[in-house]
């Protein structure tokens, strides 16, 4: 296990030790989810006394530590999903605003001291969890073209020329979280663990794909944000020329 002693959680000296992983494991348990045993991907537990956000599964990597060191002083405040019925539509617009401005200052974040490449930080293999089961298409991959071999590998035709942008990759409602507050306002946007350098397109595609179980997000509201408040965060792609090219890979692989 690799601990992190400049995280904040050392800083200001919350308690000796971070609880065991038992005792995360249990208190998921006591809740009685229906996700909160499941290997893969358990529900987060949350811990308000000492201020943590836990994460944890198979499939949860180091680099999202590393990508996003970050502990909830606000354990009070909301996600999106828990607050979008009650948003009036100039709250709900000026929330798409601030998420804007963020998903374009991230999308500038180069590949630091690497050459280009499409892969998660530190020239890892993209963490994509459509591509949990298909480990040889996650790279890196990298060259003077580094987008054309994700998408000869993933057999997504696309003729353009594709740059590579820094996405997060699972922009959805309960990953964003809104201050506490009567003015809605974001505080923050969490779960990067599948980030990294991937072709333009993605970010749009893979927000429009992934659809929220009914009880975080009901069926009116995902299709209000799928179709009319997405494109207002992200700039929607092509649907002939990027989506569909995009969606037969995620049908072909069965995922």
């Amino acid at each position: 296990m690799e601990i992190f002693p400049e995280s904040s959680f050392f800083k200001e000296r919350r308690a000796p030790a971070l609880p065991t992983p038992d005792e995360i494991r249990a208190i998921n348990k006591a809740t009685g989810g229906i996700r909160s045993t499941n290997f893969n991907r358990p529900t987060p537990v949350i811990v308000p006394s000492l201020g943590l956000v836990v994460k944890y599964g198979a499939d949860v990597a180091i680099v999202e530590a590393q990508i996003q060191m970050m502990v909830h002083k606000q354990l009070q405040d909301r996600t999106l999903a828990e607050r979008w019925p009650s948003m009036n539509e100039n709250e709900r617009r000026y929330v798409c605003e601030e998420l804007k401005q963020m998903v374009n200052a991230w999308r500038t974040l180069e590949h630091g001291g690497h050459d280009h490449f499409i892969g998660s930080l530190g020239k890892r293999p993209l963490n994509e969890i459509f591509l949990r089961n298909h480990s040889a298409l996650a790279g890196p991959f990298q060259g003077a073209d580094t987008v054309q071999p994700v998408q000869a590998s993933c057999d997504i035709d696309i003729d353009l020329e594709v740059a590579s942008v820094f996405t997060h990759d699972d922009l959805v409602p309960c990953n964003i979280i809104l201050l506490s507050g009567p003015v809605p306002k974001v505080a923050a946007v969490i779960d990067w663990g599948q980030a990294g350098w991937y072709p333009t397109y993605w970010e749009f595609c893979k927000a429009r794909r992934v659809t929220l179980l009914p009880k975080y997000f009901d069926s009116v509201s995902q299709e209000e944000w799928h179709n009319t408040y997405l494109p207002m965060i992200i700039y929607p792609v092509d649907e002939e020329t990027y989506y569909y090219p995009w969606l037969w890979f995620v049908l072909s692989k069965g995922i």
